[in-house]
């Protein structure tokens, strides 16, 4: 019984290996042509400032009529923001949002599909960081419903120009996302039960 109980721990490792393998190889590559505008842009927030910026530079360049930036920290102040801010004094002044509530990938779909419909959006730029915008997407399309969700890759550091982790830490956060992943996709699944 034992015996039996290590060989299928052994399989299932093996398993997630492969799987985590999978998942690197497939991420997606980070955005280079200047998306088609949409009605609204969205930013998840974490990983330094790069996803921010990123969402601010298309913002700035005419991609959509407003910015969500979704997961803001309490102690983050407009002021501070505006720090990465390059473009027209007026339009961040009218038309960025700050989103404070989510502390999760899953609260910032909740918190920015809540922000889609009351602007009666049809569709939104979604920009977060290659290894996180597999569980972005899955996470905001189950939200956002018939909102269409264009993803924005803005290029997170942990790859090297051949698609590799670029370190062990590197190795380390994306095994951390691969797991949370599949941990999101099994709650897809399983979206009739409340977990």
């Amino acid at each position: 019984m034992a015996r039996r109980f290590l060989f299928g721990l052994i399989f299932a490792g093996l398993l997630w290996t492969a799987g985590l393998a999978a998942f690197i190889a497939a991420l997606p590559k980070p955005s280079s042509d200047t998306p088609a505008k949409s009605d609204g842009i969205v930013v998840y927030t974490g990983g330094g400032g790069a996803r921010i910026t990123a969402a601010m530079s298309v913002f700035a360049r005419g991609g959509g009529e407003r910015l969500l930036i979704s997961g803001v920290h309490p102690d983050t102040s407009l002021d501070r923001l505006s720090e990465l801010w390059d473009g027209a004094p007026e339009l961040f002044a009218c038309c960025i949002d700050l989103g404070r509530e989510a502390r999760s990938t899953k609260g910032n779909a909740l918190e920015a599909a809540k922000w889609a419909r009351a602007n009666r959006f049809k569709g939104v730029l979604l920009v977060t960081s290659d290894y996180h915008m597999p569980r972005s997407i899955l996470e905001s399309k189950t939200e956002f419903g018939d909102i269409e969700v264009t993803p924005y890759v803005v290029a997170s550091g942990y790859l090297d120009d051949r698609g590799r982790p670029q370190s062990p830490q590197a190795w380390t956060k994306l095994a951390g996302e691969y797991t949370k992943y599949l941990l999101a996709r099994v709650k897809a699944l399983f979206s009739f039960i409340d977990f």
